[in-house]
């Protein structure tokens, strides 16, 4: 009898030994899923704030060098571009400082992620119309004014519009991912 509760003391000393294995082991996986996503919400922000300030980069770069362009045209792209950058700096400021502690941090980042990472069709199509305004406007001033540009401009446009949906499919992608990697942190 006393060789079982020996074997009986032994086994439940060792199952206390696991439990405890197991619980450092999840803490220890669920700061390696917390620092991953904080990371990668910081690269993201700081890949949008780089094409946030590359916009008004462009900005600055087009009222500087196209001082012959109409005054309506550049004003017009402008407030385009600028609406764009504003969109961007609201959209992505959750992700600067990601609260990945606490649950409702978590969630509230889930949610700000899938708000960036798609825009509405009706935001879309918005967006889509405009551009397409401004380019038809601005062809027409081109070929009207200053045909030799109007060649560079359209071989322009058209390599960012292969270029453009590439990007765009691949920052998606990497949101995707980010919101996975939330859900399995929510998970834990």
């Amino acid at each position: 009898m006393e060789q079982y509760e020996d074997i009986k003391s032994e086994l439940q000393q060792e199952l206390h030994d696991l439990q405890q294995n197991v619980e450092q082991h999840s803490t220890f996986n669920r700061e390696i899923w917390q620092r991953a996503v904080k990371r990668y919400s910081k690269q993201l922000y700081r890949k949008n704030l780089f094409s946030a300030i590359f916009l008004v980069i462009t900005i600055i770069a087009s009222n500087l060098l196209l001082e012959e362009w109409p005054w309506w045209l550049l004003l017009l792209i402008d407030i385009f571009l600028g609406w764009i950058v504003v969109d961007i700096l609201i959209s992505t400021n959750s992700l600067r400082k990601a609260d990945v502690q606490s649950r409702e941090g978590l969630l509230s980042l889930r949610e700000s992620v899938r708000k960036s990472s798609s825009y509405s069709k009706r935001k879309r199509i918005t967006i889509r119309i405009i551009a397409s305004i401004l380019l038809v406007a601005m062809f027409i001033y081109l070929y009207q004014y200053e045909r030799d540009s109007f060649v560079h401009t359209l071989i322009g446009c058209l390599a960012a519009s292969l270029v453009g949906p590439w990007f765009a499919k691949r920052t998606k992608k990497q949101y995707d991912d980010l919101s996975e990697e939330i859900d399995e942190l929510l998970k834990e």
